[in-house]
Formats: structure tokens, C-alpha cells, sequence
């Protein structure tokens, strides 16, 4: 870290930080292509960015780091860009799990996971489950995830006898994100 970045960590008040962080994940692609370079390099550049926040909130104390990482209109992307980013995921969800473990951070993952690929899926499932004890920071992948997909799970969720009583805070408990506060910022 430089010495001006570890200077403005010096001044902030931890007592007024949020709770949970929501990072949409979107304009990589359009930054590398911006600078002439292969989407991919921009989505690789994203990661690398996503290590130094994970980093951040864990010094700073802050529990829940939710990433936007690819949503339900995701797919509608150029099959080659899909394929990429489906590598760039089994990378991660591969080679991240020891730090994370060393970082004390637990992984999620939310979403229409099932439509995945079965490898995918397996990855998935073996990092959530190998970081799965830890009490840092929780890192949330949103993955094949969308608003509106949400809310059409969640109300599929719901039995019949509890549609009457239903409230925003009851609501809540079917949500993908039940376990976590909502993002502040």
C-alpha cells in the first residue's frame, strides 16, 4: 500500500463505515476496450481490483462485500465473452480459496446457480464449503442474478398459509441474501 492510501486509512472513522458493501461489476470490458486490449483483460483487471476491496474491508471492519459479478441479461453476451468469464470464474473459485481462508473470509454465492455449468457449480460448492466456518468478511457472488429473478424466487418460496400475514420484514427471509444487512453503499 502507498503511503498516501495508508494515510487516508488513518483518517477514517471506523465507527462510520458501513455494514455491507454492494459492488456492481460493470464497465471492464468497456475499460480495456477503451485502452485497445481484449475485453477479458478488462474482466482479469476486475478481479485484481476486487482482491485490493476484499483487502480493504477486512482492515476496515466492514462484514459484507456483495459483487454483482454476472447477472440474468449476462448471457445474452457474445459466446466467446461468456466463455471467458466462465474461465475467469473457475480460476477464481480454483486458486482463491487458500487466501480467503488465510483472510478469514466466507464465501456465498446467490443467484440462479443451477443454470451454471455442472463444473461450475462443483467449484462453487467446494469454496463455499471450505470457507465456510470462517468470520470475516462475507463475500457474496451474485451470480446469473438478477432483481426481478429474485423477487419471482423468493414469492415461489413462500407457502400458501403465510401469503396473508406477509410482510417486508418476513419477505426478507426469502430473499437470496436473507443472511446479510441490506448494502449501505
Amino acid at each position: 500500500m502507498e503511503e498516501r492510501e495508508e494515510e487516508l486509512l488513518k483518517r477514517i472513522n471506523k465507527n462510520k463505515l458501513p455494514e455491507h458493501i454492494a459492488i456492481i461489476m460493470d464497465g471492464n470490458g468497456r475499460w480495456a476496450k477503451q485502452r485497445g486490449l481484449p475485453r477479458i483483460v478488462g474482466h482479469k483487471k476486475g478481479v485484481e481490483t476486487v482482491r485490493k476491496i476484499l483487502t480493504l474491508c477486512g482492515e476496515l471492519g466492514i462484514g459484507a462485500l456483495t459483487l454483482y459479478a454476472f447477472s440474468t441479461e449476462n448471457w445474452a453476451r457474445p459466446k466467446t465473452e461468456i466463455k471467458a468469464l466462465m474461465g475467469l470464474l473457475k480460476i477464481y473459485l480454483q486458486n482463491e480459496i487458500e487466501e480467503l481462508n488465510k483472510n478469514n473470509v466466507k464465501l456465498r454465492a446467490i443467484g440462479r446457480l443451477k443454470e451454471f455449468p455442472i463444473r461450475i457449480q462443483e467449484l462453487l460448492n467446494k469454496a463455499t464449503q471450505a470457507t465456510g466456518k470462517n468470520t470475516g468478511v462475507i463475500l457474496t457472488l451474485a451470480l446469473n442474478y438478477g432483481a426481478r429473478a429474485e423477487i419471482i424466487d423468493a414469492i415461489k418460496k413462500i407457502p400458501p398459509s403465510e401469503i396473508e400475514g406477509l410482510s417486508e420484514e418476513s419477505f426478507k427471509n426469502y430473499l437470496y441474501t436473507n443472511y446479510l444487512p441490506y448494502p449501505e453503499l
